[in-house]
C-alpha cells in the first residue's frame, strides 16, 4: 500500500531556469484575406509558471512545501510569477531578479496549438548570485528533504552552481534528482537520480540516436559510472520508463499507461516531480516508477502543462476509472471533451453505502452521453437533509468507492443541500434522475432545458436504497433509526 499522505511532509529545494507560460486562446472560422493564415477571435489569455516553474506548481499540487532558487526578471511578468509563488506558499528569498522574465506565448484553437513566440535571453547567473548561494547553502538547505534541479539550458544552472548545489546535499544525505539538458553530463556529477527523455538521452550519450534496448542499458551504466549517478531513469514517451540502477547493473521497463492524449507539454515536469517526492517519502524505485507512470498518465489528458494531485494518483492506484476533481480543473476538462465533440451527462446523490441499484443508475446515465459525472453530496449536506446518524460512509471513502465504478468519469462533491449552482457551472447536455423524480421539482432542470439540455428520469432497481438497507440491518439487530428520505 502507498500512502501518498507522506508527499505532504516534503521540504523540496527547486532550482532552475524560472518562466511564464502565456496562452491565448480563441476560435478560427475563417482564412485572412491578406494572406493563407488562420483569423484567431481572441476569447481568453492565460498566464501561469512555466518552465521550472511548472515543476514547482507540481510539487505544490502533492502538498508538499517548497523553495525556490532561480532568476525571474524585473518585470511586470517577473512579478506576475512571485505573486503566484508567494500564493502558493513557496520559499521565494532565492528568487533574484535581473533582466526580462522568460515568456512563452502559445497561441490555440480548438484546443490545437498553432504557433508558439518565446521571449528570452540565455544568461548564466550572476556572480553576486553564485556568491550567495555558495554563502547561504546552509540556509538554502535547511529543512529540505529533496532537491529537483529542473535545467532548461537557459542559463541559470551553471555547472558551478550545480555542483555547489548538489556536494552540499550529498553531504547532507539530501537525494537529488535532475532533469538534464544539453550535452554535459558531469554537469550533473554526483546526482541521485538523473532523467532524461529521447532527445536528452541522445545528447548527453552522444550518439546519434536511441539505440536499442541492449545499448541503452549499457550506455546508460557508463554516464552512471563516469558521473557516480545513482540512478538513471529513461523517461521515453509511449515506451513508458525504463530504470537503471548502477549499484545492481540492471535495466528494469515499466511500460506506459495508455490513455488519450490531450497534450503533452510539461508532463516531464510532473514525472520528476513525483519521483522525487516519492523518493524522499522512501518509496522503493518500482513505487516511484509506477508513481511517475500513472502521474504521466494523467496530466497528457490534460490542456496545457497541466498538474495531478494526491486524489488523482490515489484514485489511479486504487484501479478507479474515476477522477475526484476541483471544480476549477473539472470545467477546464469539460471545456476540452466538448471540443471534441464529448456529450456530458450529469446526475447526483448522497451515494452513503453504495449498492447495485446506484451501479445499476450510472450505468444507465452513460449511455445518455460520453462523460459521466457524478454530483456527491458532502457530509454536511447529508446531515442537514437525512439527520445526524447520517452519512454512515464518510466523504473520502463515498468518492472512492464511486471512483472506481467504470460507468463514472468525475466525482465532484458539492456542499449545499442540492447541486443547482454545480449544475449551472457545468451545463450538463444530459440531466438525469431517478423515475421516483418524475412530476417532482428537480434542481437544475429548468436551467438545464433553458439552452436545451434534456431532462430524463431512469428505472431503478425496486427495494433497493440505501436507507432501507440501514433499516434491514437496524431490524436485525433490534435497533431503530430515524425516519429518513427515501432516496439515496
Amino acid at each position: 500500500m502507498i500512502d501518498l499522505g507522506k508527499s505532504r511532509e516534503q521540504f523540496v529545494l527547486i532550482i532552475g531556469d524560472m518562466m511564464l507560460d502565456k496562452y491565448i486562446i480563441g476560435t478560427v472560422d475563417r482564412i485572412s484575406p491578406e494572406a493563407p493564415i488562420p483569423v484567431l477571435r481572441q476569447t481568453e489569455v492565460r498566464r501561469k509558471l512555466g518552465g521550472s516553474g511548472n515543476v514547482i506548481l507540481n510539487v505544490a499540487s502533492l502538498g508538499a512545501r517548497v523553495r525556490v532558487v532561480g532568476r525571474i526578471g524585473n518585470d511586470s511578468e517577473g512579478l506576475f510569477f512571485r505573486e503566484t509563488v508567494r500564493e502558493l506558499g513557496v520559499d521565494d528569498r532565492y528568487l533574484f531578479e535581473s533582466g526580462n522574465t522568460i515568456v512563452k506565448t502559445r497561441v490555440a484553437a480548438q484546443n490545437q496549438q498553432f504557433i508558439r513566440i518565446d521571449e528570452e535571453t540565455i544568461a548564466a547567473p550572476s556572480e553576486d548570485n553564485k556568491y550567495e548561494i555558495s554563502a547561504q547553502i546552509d540556509k538554502i538547505l535547511q529543512d529540505i528533504t529533496v532537491v529537483i534541479i529542473s535545467d532548461y539550458a537557459k542559463g541559470f544552472v551553471s555547472e558551478d552552481i550545480a555542483q555547489v548545489i548538489i556536494e552540499a546535499a550529498k553531504t547532507r544525505k539530501i537525494p537529488v534528482l535532475v532533469d538534464p539538458k544539453g550535452k554535459s553530463a558531469s554537469k550533473y556529477k554526483g546526482a541521485t537520480v538523473i532523467t532524461p527523455n529521447n532527445k536528452e538521452f541522445v545528447d548527453l550519450t552522444g550518439l546519434a540516436s536511441v539505440p536499442n534496448e541492449e545499448n541503452v542499458k549499457i550506455q546508460a551504466l557508463r554516464l552512471c559510472e563516469e558521473n557516480e549517478y545513482d540512478y538513471l531513469i529513461f523517461t521515453r514517451s509511449e515506451k513508458g520508463i525504463s530504470i537503471i540502477d548502477h549499484a545492481n547493473g540492471t535495466k528494469t521497463d515499466y511500460p506506459a499507461i495508455v490513455k488519450e492524449v490531450v497534450d503533452v507539454t510539461g508532463a516531464g515536469d510532473t514525472v520528476v516531480s513525483v519521483i522525487a517526492l516519492a523518493m524522499a517519502a522512501g518509496f522503493d524505485m518500482d513505487k516511484c516508477a509506477e508513481l511517475a507512470n500513472l502521474s504521466a498518465s494523467i496530466v497528457i489528458s490534460k490542456f496545457g502543462a497541466a498538474q495531478t494531485t494526491i486524489e488523482e494518483l490515489t484514485a489511479a492506484l486504487n484501479g478507479n476509472s474515476a477522477s475526484m476533481a476541483s471544480i476549477g480543473v473539472l470545467l477546464h476538462q469539460l471545456d476540452i471533451l466538448r471540443r471534441q465533440g464529448k456529450r456530458i451527462v450529469f446526475t447526483n446523490g448522497c451515494f452513503d453505502l453504495v449498492h447495485a441499484g446506484h451501479i445499476s443508475s450510472f450505468k444507465q446515465a452513460r449511455e445518455f452521453g460520453d462523460v459521466l459525472v457524478v454530483g456527491i453530496n458532502s457530509d454536511k449536506s447529508i446531515r442537514r437533509i437525512k439527520g445526524e446518524s447520517r452519512p454512515i460512509v464518510e466523504l473520502p471513502h463515498r468518492i472512492s468507492l464511486l471512483s472506481a465504478i467504470r460507468y463514472v468519469d468525475y466525482v465532484i462533491p458539492f456542499e449545499e443541500d442540492t447541486p443547482q449552482s454545480l449544475i449551472e457551472q457545468i451545463k450538463p447536455d444530459v440531466l438525469v434522475k431517478g423515475k421516483d423524480w418524475q412530476g417532482k421539482e428537480v434542481a437544475g432542470a429548468e436551467f438545464v432545458k433553458s439552452y436545451g439540455g434534456k431532462v430524463e428520469f431512469i428505472e431503478l432497481e425496486q427495494g433497493l436504497s440505501t436507507t432501507t438497507i440501514v433499516e434491514r440491518i437496524g431490524n436485525r439487530r433490534g435497533i431503530e433509526f430515524p425516519d429518513e428520505e427515501t432516496t439515496d
